[in-house]
C-alpha cells in the first residue's frame, strides 16, 4: 500500500514553489546585473561613464564603422582605427589629449591613400601609390602631380606654375606677374590665339581672352580655364577630369571620374575608390564597449 505521503498535494505544490522561488530569483538578478553595467556616452567630444569622465581602451561604432581607441580622462588619447564594413583598415587617427595631430587614410587593400599631420604635408595617393597632391603646411605650397609623378601644377602665394607630363613648363606667374617664356601668342583667322614654341602649341585662347586651354605634349587639353565664372579644370590624358574648381569649392577625382576628396567651404570629404566615404571625426557614436 502506497503511502499517503505520495498523494499528499501539498508535497507537490512545495516543489512547484521551489521552481517558482527560483524563476523570481533569477528575474531579480537580471535587472540587478543590468544595474551594475556603466553608462557610457559620448557627448561634446568628451567620453563618460556613468557621468564620470571615461579612461580606457574603447571599442564603438562612428556612424556604421567599427572604432577602436583609447580615452584618458574622456578624451580620446593615442591611435584610433577605424574600419571598413569588411575589417579591413580605413584609417589611423593620432590623438594627444583630444587633439587630433595626425592622420592616415588607407584603401580597402591597404594602400596609402592620404597623409596628414601638423608638421608634415597633406599628402594624397592614388592606389597604385603614385601621389596625387600635397600640401605643405609650413609654407602653403600646393602642388598637384601628373599620373607619372611630375608636378602638373605648383601654387604659392601669388606665384604658380603649369608644367605639360614631360615637365616643360607652359606657364609661369610670380607675385602676381607673368614670366615670359619665350612662347609667341599668334592670333588665328577666327580670331582665337594658340600660344607656341619652338613649333608647338601650348594653349588656346578664346578671341576674348576669357577661355583658355594648356595642352599636353601630345595635343589633349590639359587645363582649362573661364575667367568669366571663375571655373578651371585639370584633365587626365583620356578626357576624365582629374581637378574641377569654382574658386570656393573643388574635387579631385580618381581617374574613373569618382570624387576621391570634395571640398565646399569649410566642409571637407574623402572617399574610398569605390564610393564609400571615409569620415575622419567622430560622428554619431554609438554601441560603446570597453575593452580594457
Amino acid at each position: 500500500v502506497k503511502s499517503w505521503k505520495a498523494f499528499n498535494p501539498f508535497l507537490y505544490l512545495g516543489g512547484f514553489m521551489k521552481k517558482i522561488l527560483l524563476i523570481l530569483l533569477l528575474l531579480f538578478l537580471i535587472p540587478l546585473s543590468a544595474c551594475g553595467r556603466v553608462k557610457y556616452e559620448f557627448k561634446d567630444g568628451v567620453l563618460y561613464g556613468d557621468g564620470k569622465e571615461a579612461s580606457g581602451t574603447f571599442e564603438f561604432k562612428s556612424g556604421k564603422n567599427k572604432v577602436k581607441g583609447n580615452f584618458v580622462n574622456g578624451l580620446p588619447d593615442g591611435v584610433f582605427e577605424k574600419y571598413y564594413s569588411d575589417g579591413s583598415i580605413m584609417l589611423k587617427d593620432a590623438y594627444v589629449g583630444g587633439k587630433n595631430v595626425a592622420e592616415e587614410l588607407y584603401y580597402k587593400n591597404g594602400q596609402l591613400m592620404g597623409a596628414f599631420s601638423e608638421t608634415e604635408a597633406l599628402r594624397l595617393f592614388y592606389e597604385n601609390g603614385n601621389i596625387v597632391m600635397s600640401v605643405n603646411l609650413q609654407t602653403g605650397e600646393t602642388v598637384v602631380y601628373h599620373e607619372n609623378g611630375v608636378p602638373l601644377m605648383a601654387i604659392l602665394g601669388n606665384s604658380a606654375v603649369i608644367f605639360n607630363e614631360n615637365n616643360e613648363m607652359l606657364f609661369r606667374i610670380d607675385n602676381g606677374q607673368p614670366v615670359d617664356l619665350g612662347a609667341t601668342l599668334n592670333q588665328l583667322e577666327d580670331g582665337s590665339y594658340e600660344l607656341v614654341k619652338d613649333n608647338k602649341v601650348l594653349a588656346k585662347i578664346d578671341a576674348n581672352g576669357q577661355i583658355g586651354t594648356y595642352l599636353y605634349s601630345t595635343g589633349e587639353p590639359l587645363m582649362s580655364f573661364n575667367s568669366s565664372n571663375n571655373l578651371s579644370e585639370i584633365l587626365f590624358k583620356d578626357g576624365t577630369v582629374l581637378f574641377k574648381s569654382d574658386g570656393t569649392n573643388f574635387t579631385l577625382n580618381y581617374k574613373d571620374g569618382k570624387p576621391l576628396y570634395e571640398a565646399k567651404g569649410e566642409n571637407w570629404k574623402f572617399f574610398s575608390n569605390d564610393g564609400e566615404e571615409i569620415i575622419s571625426n567622430f560622428d554619431n557614436i554609438t554601441d560603446i564597449k570597453k575593452l580594457d
